[in-house]
C-alpha cells in the first residue's frame, strides 16, 4: 500500500486538486502587434505545479539584426533596444533554451493570458511548438470569462490581467514578460481555487 503524500510545507499554497500535471505559463514582449513584421523581444516562462507553486522563472531576450518597432509598443514595454541588444541571444539560442526548459517538465500544456497574441510570435520562433508542448493551451482570459458566466467571478472584475491580479491580490509590475507570466500563473491557480476551494 502506497504511503500517503507528505503534508504541505508551512506557508506553501494549497494544492490544486484537479491539476495533475504542471503547466508552463509564457508571456512575451514585442515591438508591435504584427508577428510578420515586428520583433519578438522577450519571453518569460514559469511553471505552475499541481501543488500550487510557481517555480522555475526564466527570462529570455531575443536579438535581431534589425528592429522594426512601433513607438507605442516600446513605450508600453519600456525596453531600451540598445541595452536589450547587448544582453540578448539569437533566436535559435532562445528557441533551444525554451526546448530545454520544457524538457525539464516533460510534454505539458502551455498557458498564457490572451494567449493567441503570444502564440503568434512564439510559433515562428518554435515551429515545433506542437511537439515541444502538448496540444491545446490554457488561457486565463478565457478562464475568467467562463467564471463570470458561471457566476463565480463578479462581472465588474473584467478579464484584463491587471484587473484579475488586483482582484486575487496578485502583485506584479505589468508589461515585463517574466512578471506577466508569473502573474498569469498565480491568477490561474486562484481561478482553480475559486472553483474548488481547499478542502472542498
Amino acid at each position: 500500500m502506497a504511503a500517503p503524500p507528505p503534508p504541505p510545507a508551512p506557508n506553501s499554497p494549497p494544492p490544486l486538486a484537479g491539476l495533475t500535471q504542471p503547466i508552463i505559463f509564457v508571456d512575451t514582449e514585442t515591438g508591435g502587434r504584427d508577428p510578420g513584421r515586428h520583433p519578438l523581444l522577450t519571453v518569460g516562462l514559469v511553471t505552475l505545479t499541481p501543488a500550487g507553486e510557481v517555480t522555475r522563472p526564466l527570462h529570455l531576450r531575443v536579438r535581431h539584426d534589425a528592429y522594426d518597432v512601433e513607438a507605442e509598443a516600446m513605450v508600453v514595454n519600456g525596453i531600451d533596444l540598445t541595452a536589450h541588444h547587448a544582453q540578448a541571444q539569437p533566436p535559435e539560442a532562445v528557441a533551444e533554451a525554451i526546448r530545454a526548459y520544457a524538457a525539464g517538465e516533460g510534454r505539458v500544456l502551455l498557458g498564457g493570458h490572451n494567449f493567441a497574441f503570444d502564440l503568434g510570435f512564439l510559433r515562428p520562433l518554435l515551429p515545433d511548438l506542437g511537439q515541444v508542448f502538448r496540444r491545446g493551451q490554457v488561457d486565463t482570459k478565457v478562464t475568467a470569462q467562463f467564471l463570470i458566466h458561471a457566476g463565480l467571478l463578479p462581472r465588474r472584475v473584467g478579464t484584463a490581467l491587471e484587473d484579475l491580479a488586483a482582484y486575487f491580490g496578485v502583485e506584479y509590475q505589468a508589461h515585463d514578460a517574466l512578471e506577466d507570466a508569473r502573474a498569469t500563473a498565480e491568477v490561474y491557480a486562484a481561478c482553480l481555487r475559486l472553483v474548488r476551494p481547499p478542502g472542498g
